[in-house]
């Protein structure tokens, strides 16, 4: 039996493959819709910068910081819509830059994988013929000896899909706490400059504005990959319907929010409510996430219990 045995294991690491290789499909369609998204952003925004050229070109390395500086002598006065747009557009513009080349990124690693699985089908039916002829005076057993090899290489995968979205979905929260300590910080600082802090107070509020900012450049990288890791035909099926649609539009309300009027205080409890808006839409979907991964463990424990037995009684 010990050449059944080491095809057994060849089946069930080909089965895993074939798994993973419909899951990468899935992954290209979601990256693949990501990135013509991200491209059409990009196309919008840019039309918004070139409106402002003069502003743009101030701002070629902006940050939060840096913004604040450039309109410090306007501090009493709003912004014109204009400007508003200049420099909120600016701050997304960037954003939708490192997100356009993330996902050319994952998109070619996904493809190189997915070539590295071409030969799996015929490697898999050459395996499966080979425990059936193995098993020939019993083919009835070898055809269920297969099937529930099959079965339980499709839950290990599943199982492996749900771990790196539950990892995706984790960096975010981690990032989401980050931006929440900054802008928690900046509110801070901006209630002292309310009371009359002075330039000190400023300086301290925009600092973490700035932070703030970076951190929200890199979530909503992210996001992206969080929402591709759930792009798993199988894990959505079982989760249900979960709100993702905010991911992509994330750096919109949390930059609009702080650009408008940086002097006053609401505009930064505006971007701490788009991040707890998101904050809720990820925590939901790892609940999910959690719940479906409890499924698949009980699941993969029912068959290879039954597995078991199979190979004891025959």
């Amino acid at each position: 039996m010990a050449d059944i045995e080491e095809l057994r294991k060849e089946l069930r690491d080909l089965a895993e493959k074939l798994g993973r290789r419909a899951g990468i499909e899935s992954r290209l369609t979601s990256v693949k819709a990501q990135e013509k998204e991200l491209m059409d952003k990009e196309y919008e925004v840019k039309k918004i910068l070139q409106k402002e050229q003069e502003d743009v070109e101030r701002l070629e390395k902006t940050s939060a910081t840096s913004i604040f500086f450039a309109i410090l002598g306007q501090k009493e006065k709003k912004l014109d819509k204009e400007q508003q747009e200049a420099f909120a557009a600016k701050l997304k513009y960037d954003t939708l830059v490192g997100q356009l080349e993330d996902c050319k990124s994952q998109k070619e690693a996904l493809i190189l994988e997915k070539q590295s699985l071409a030969s799996c089908d015929n490697k898999y039916r050459e395996t499966y013929e080979a425990i059936q002829k193995e098993l020939r005076m019993d083919p009835v057993f070898a055809e269920k000896l297969c099937e529930a090899e099959k079965q339980c290489s499709e839950i290990r995968n599943q199982l492996r899909e749900v771990a790196e979205a539950e990892a995706a979905g984790k960096a975010c929260l981690g990032q989401i706490n980050s931006i929440e300590k900054s802008l928690g910080s900046a509110e801070g600082w901006g209630t002292w400059d309310v009371l009359g802090g002075g330039l000190l107070s400023d300086m301290a509020k925009h600092s973490h504005l700035d932070e703030a900012q970076d951190g929200a450049n890199r979530l909503q990288t992210y996001l992206g990959r969080f929402r591709t890791e759930l792009a798993d035909v199988k894990i959505n099926e079982q989760m249900g319907q979960v709100n993702i649609d905010g991911f992509l539009r994330f750096a919109d309300y949390f930059f609009d929010g702080l650009i408008a009027d940086w002097s006053v205080l609401s505009r930064i409890h505006d971007s701490q409510k788009s991040v707890g808006k998101v904050k809720s839409q990820v925590t939901t979907a790892l609940q999910r996430l959690d719940n479906v991964k409890r499924m698949y463990e009980q699941r993969k424990r029912e068959l290879e219990q039954q597995l078991d037995a199979m190979v004891r009684n025959a």
